[in-house]
């Protein structure tokens, strides 16, 4: 039987450890390159943007180059070339003074603009507390003056926290909530008296959130430094932080981008193994800028002879189907042609068993889903270029294009 084969193919655990290990080798490689050009992006150069410019441009080609890697990476040339990379750059900062000086220093500022940050939000905590005290050793006489500059400090205090402070989706709306209470509490009925004591317990309840969220998000950034780490060679964008609710929201997103990851890894080897095997067959890959039907629906094309091949397509979910196609200046199937594919699809026949066991030995295992008959009702033919565009062609551009669709006679 050989008309289309369709199976469900498995990286064996082993060759799959493989390629985990050599992920995570990149990984790691992925997060001293990014953190370089974050170095760099952010260091002080007294207009020596040229500098910059150069070994960004080098920095994120090596990040593309470990984003694009597999498991046969040279991760010994890659270090080369970053540390190749750092050295360019410190020799065109004064030996890397300049550069280790303005790390230094923005290091430095980055403290500085933190304490400012949390040095202004303890004043207007202490104001608040000051105001609150003084309106309560003075029941009596709580003014609306007093409730407005309380509301008012409340306020900044607030709006001054959710601007400064790095936040989840949960945690920004947990304080706008309060927000929502101390305005709804200023613009009530309420005597003056008892809106002082409902933003005393108001700002007491906030002080609490404050102290949890400072003490979450510490573990929260973490895990988020650790889901960016994980997307570094996945083709989505990272989320950003706000976007996340809470942990749980965080580590789903972590243990998706791994299965992701798992899913391409085993994908684009299953691929790399199906090339190198059915090279060995005699049947090499078609690449033509004229199969465009082919190119953007992830297929590829094993060339039989000018007029065959084999179209194979690989799922995200790791389904192999195998079938032979024509190919030619148009679509249409005379009565040879139809007849020469069927009896190219009882040649394919005796061929599959021995690509199933060549994949086997390379750690692909093939499992059976559907194994059609010959028939030519599966007969189907490609078409590459129209016959106008065919016959337009230069000679040397037809001596290309035969090039492409050469391939070793099948054995």
């Amino acid at each position: 039987m050989s008309g289309p084969k369709v199976d469900i193919a498995e990286v064996r655990y082993q060759e799959m450890m493989k390629l985990e290990a050599a992920r995570n080798e990149r990984k790691k490689l992925s997060d001293k390159v990014r953190n370089l050009i974050r170095q760099v992006s952010e260091a002080d150069l007294d207009g020596a943007e040229d500098v910059r410019k150069d070994c960004l441009v080098e920095l994120n080609k090596i990040l593309v180059t470990i984003k694009m890697g597999n498991e046969m990476l040279n991760i010994q040339q890659i270090n080369t070339r970053i540390d190749e990379a750092v050295s360019t750059f410190n020799s065109k900062t004064n030996n890397g003074m300049r550069r280790l000086e303005s790390m230094q220093a923005s290091s430095l500022q980055a403290e500085t603009v933190e304490a400012n940050r949390q040095a202004l939000s303890n004043v207007r905590k202490k104001r608040m507390v000051t105001l609150l005290a003084e309106a309560e050793e003075n029941d009596s006489k709580v003014s609306q003056e007093t409730v407005d500059e309380i509301v008012k400090t409340f306020e900044e205090e607030l709006s001054g926290y959710i601007k400064d402070s790095v936040l989840t989706g949960k945690q920004k709306n947990s304080l706008l909530l309060i927000n929502q209470d101390c305005h709804e509490i200023a613009d009530g009925d309420l005597p003056l008296i008892r809106k002082e004591k409902r933003l005393k317990s108001l700002f007491e309840e906030y002080r609490r959130l404050v102290d949890f969220i400072d003490k979450d998000n510490a573990e929260l950034k973490a895990l988020y430094s650790e889901y960016l780490s994980e997307c570094f060679d996945l083709a989505v964008e990272p989320a950003e932080f706000g976007s996340f609710s809470d942990k749980k929201e965080i580590e789903n997103a972590i243990s998706n981008c791994k299965k992701q990851a798992e899913l391409q890894l085993s994908k684009e080897y299953i691929k790399r193994q199906i090339d190198e095997v059915m090279a060995m067959h005699g049947y090499d890959v078609i690449k033509s800028d004229m199969l465009s039907e082919v190119n953007e629906s992830g297929q590829i094309l094993y060339g039989v002879d000018s007029d065959t091949a084999i179209d194979v397509f690989v799922s995200d979910e790791n389904q192999v189907t195998m079938r032979v196609v024509g190919i030619g200046f148009d679509s249409d199937i005379n009565d040879a042609e139809d007849e020469r594919l069927f009896q190219q699809q009882c040649a394919f026949c005796s061929m599959h068993p021995k690509i199933t066991t060549e994949l086997a030995m390379r750690g692909v295992i093939l499992h059976t889903k559907k194994h059609m008959a010959p028939d030519k009702k599966f007969n189907k033919k490609i078409q590459t270029v129209s016959k106008n565009e065919g016959q337009n062609m230069s000679r040397a551009k037809k001596n290309l294009k035969r090039t492409e669709l050469k391939t070793m006679r099948r054995e």
